[in-house]
């Protein structure tokens, strides 16, 4: 019974053991798969440089999902103080259900990440976009990016357009995930990211009673 324990315990440290190579790969576009952790866990970012550094994701953080490597996933950690690309215990993931064609309905409303906000709205019969995204350097530097305009739908991606600005959106169940070609703004100004949607107004500063 000792040997079956110990041997439990020795496969159960095996699995827990966080990859030593780094989780590095080119960013993501909006064919990437998105999942979202099922318990408050600790994943683990900078590995491959010696130590890998602690992160807290919380139940229903979303991870951008990029490779699996033994029972861990490298993926974009997204956390309410911080991101970062890292490895997170594949069974703390779990997918998303997602509509291949959603109906107009599920695009509208405000979708926010940080201080940047992107509105979909209907405009006699289409959808059209207006959004704008902000980057703050040191000294209060700011830098502003807008998109305004009717958008192209296809299944469930939208393409905006204005002959310089490109964004491309996925819409992965209730997050939006986009792309950007890095023309949208000043500088270091990014559409680029998940984006989720805002809740109404009344319940975004509910008192309790």
């Amino acid at each position: 019974m000792k040997l079956i324990a110990a041997l439990f315990l020795a496969i159960a440290a095996a699995a827990q053991q966080v990859p030593k190579s780094a989780c590095d790969f080119d960013g993501f576009d909006v064919n990437s798969q998105l999942a979202e952790v099922k318990v408050t866990t600790t994943a683990y970012y900078g590995c491959g440089t010696g130590k890998c550094l602690p992160m807290t994701l919380k139940l229903d953080d979303p991870v951008v999902v990029n490779r699996a490597e033994g029972s861990w996933t490298c993926g974009y950690l997204i956390a309410p103080d911080g991101s970062a690309q890292g490895w997170i215990h594949s069974s703390q993931l779990r997918g998303l259900t997602i509509d291949p064609n959603p109906p107009s309905e599920a695009w509208i409303g405000t979708w926010i990440q940080d201080e940047n906000h992107i509105t979909i709205r209907n405009s006699h019969g289409k959808l059209a976009i207006d959004g704008e995204a902000y980057w703050f350097g040191p000294y209060h530097n700011g830098h502003i990016g807008e998109i305004s305009g009717e958008v192209e739908v296809a299944g469930n991606h939208l393409h905006y357009e204005d002959g310089i600005c490109k964004v491309d959106l996925a819409l992965l169940a209730k997050y939006l995930l986009a792309n950007d070609n890095n023309m949208c703004g000043g500088a270091n100004v990014r559409f680029w990211g998940v984006w989720r949607r805002s809740p109404p107004t009344g319940l975004r500063h509910r008192k309790r009673s």
